[in-house]
């Protein structure tokens, strides 16, 4: 099933910051889009850096791949703190969904922005206006 695009939360980045770590989620709502900065575990940015480094698409020159939190998710029954999720990664009008080990709590945070009917609740953490829409 495909969901549309200004539903689905877009990681744009995962990078860390005087030992900390943190990811860019790219969220529109009712035609306003921020991307927003959330703190995450290392255990959260070692796996987003794994989906950043997929490259199912040619990697040609000028084009970007872009990734969006989809659904399903599911637990894995022996640790339920080791889940996976589906993120739909995206290249010109070519698209991939794949299957990633993704911790429970970073799961539950992009669950939170997938549930968002508006940027209301997440007012509290810092962001920006997209550079690119």
């Amino acid at each position: 099933m495909r969901h549309p695009l200004e539903k689905l939360p877009e990681i744009v980045a995962a990078y860390s910051r005087d030992g900390l770590y943190f990811a860019s989620i790219r969220l529109s709502r009712a035609g306003v889009g921020r991307v927003f900065e959330l703190g995450i575990s290392r255990a959260s940015y070692l796996a987003l850096r794994r989906v950043f480094q997929t490259r199912p698409f040619d990697a040609l020159p000028g084009l970007r791949q872009r990734y969006y939190f989809e659904w399903p998710h599911r637990r894995n029954d022996a640790d339920p703190n080791r889940c996976s999720g589906t993120i739909r990664i995206e290249q010109d009008r070519r698209s991939r969904n794949m299957e990633f080990e993704l911790p429970q709590q970073l799961i539950a945070n992009l669950l939170w922005f997938y549930e968002m009917e508006t940027l209301e609740p997440a007012r509290h953490l810092r962001c920006w206006l997209p550079q690119d829409e």
